[in-house]
């Protein structure tokens, strides 16, 4: 590893007494799926026992190769939809048990910003509008002070006092996704839960979004679970890492412990695909691309035991046999899911 990526992988200590805002263990979720008129529905498992701790101030990465779950993730964390099975806890809270009044100061908590900027804002609304309405629903706040804020947070966010009276489609892609996140922040919330929110942005605007939200985390004491398939940006703001897999999480770790010493080999396939820029880590990583064979399984008929088995490079007839819990099982440790030596998950060489 060169001194560039060493620098970049330096974690943030978390500070003694710092509040857990979410929890999640054994998140599940379901979905009946008709297959035709004379075909029997069949079960799809999107969301398959996932598990994590999210602290204030921090930032949890969900990576992974698309239909991994990630989005599925996303719609339980925001309550959008109810778990199958397993429970998220917001504070002290389950959101299960919660009475309806709870359940309305939750969501206020956590809030979504989506991939698709120009898709998640209404064409007919002014930003300021727009940026108001949460004001409007989950407040008590007057014309003038709703105004105030709308005006206050615009500033944060970097948008011109001038755009409040203008429509989503007069902005670039970089403006409307401050506008979404803008309209993410007005009811300060707790944790923001970002869908790669910057992968439909050219390069230059998406260091500038990513910027941002790096300030407004440090002036709010946001947590953010990012989801995102580049690694190359996660690398820059996770503090914690979780790689997920067909529905299961297959490591999960800090930053400098996944993109250190990654232990899985589909982390170290995702890893190895990452572009890297700097010319030196180039030439130091050149030969160690790792090509998985095939394509990801049919959430319909996952394989037996380990889901990666049937691309893995290292599998073993064991792997076919029951799928390989997270371990150690202290959750403040380094854990991912296989069951090979680990001669055979490091040595990429022999692959």
């Amino acid at each position: 590893m060169t001194t560039t990526e060493e620098a970049a992988l330096a974690e943030r200590p978390l500070a003694a007494g710092t509040p857990v805002v979410m929890r999640a263990d054994g998140l599940a979720r379901e979905y009946r799926v008709g297959r035709g008129l004379f075909a029997r529905e069949a079960t799809v498992k999107a969301l398959n026992g996932v598990s994590f701790t999210l602290h204030a101030g921090r930032t949890l990465a969900v990576v992974g190769e698309s239909g991994c779950g990630k989005s599925t993730l996303a719609r339980l964390l925001t309550m959008i939809e109810a778990p199958t099975a397993g429970t998220l806890r917001l504070g002290d809270v389950d959101v299960a048990a919660a009475s309806a009044a709870q359940l309305k100061a939750l969501r206020r908590d956590v809030q979504i910003v989506f991939q698709n900027p120009y898709g998640s804002l209404n064409p007919r609304q002014t930003v300021g509008a727009a940026l108001e309405e949460p004001l409007v629903v989950n407040t008590t706040l007057g014309a003038a002070e709703r105004d105030a804020a709308v005006r206050d947070m615009m500033v944060r966010v970097g948008l011109r006092p001038e755009f409040h009276g203008r429509y989503p489609h007069m902005f670039s892609g970089g403006q409307r996704q401050r506008i979404a996140i803008a309209r993410a922040l007005m009811l300060r919330p707790k944790v923001l839960v970002l869908d790669e929110p910057v992968s439909a942005l050219d390069v230059s605007i998406r260091a500038q979004v990513l910027n941002l939200l790096v300030d407004l985390q440090q002036e709010f004491g946001l947590a953010y679970v990012f989801i995102s398939h580049d690694l190359s940006v996660v690398r820059h703001v996770a503090d914690d890492v979780l790689v997920m897999y067909l529905g299961r999480a297959v490591e999960h770790g800090t930053r400098a412990a996944v993109f250190g010493l990654p232990q899985h080999p589909y982390t170290r396939a995702l890893l190895s695909a990452t572009p890297v820029a700097d010319p030196a880590a180039r030439e130091a990583r050149s030969g160690k691309r790792i090509i998985l064979r095939g394509e990801l399984p049919s959430p319909f008929a996952p394989p037996a035991g380990c889901a990666f088995n049937p691309r893995c490079p290292i599998a073993m007839p064991a792997c076919r046999d029951a799928v390989p819990p997270l371990w150690p099982e202290s959750p403040e440790a380094h854990r991912f899911a296989c069951i090979a030596p680990p001669e055979r998950r490091l040595d990429t060489a022999s692959w």
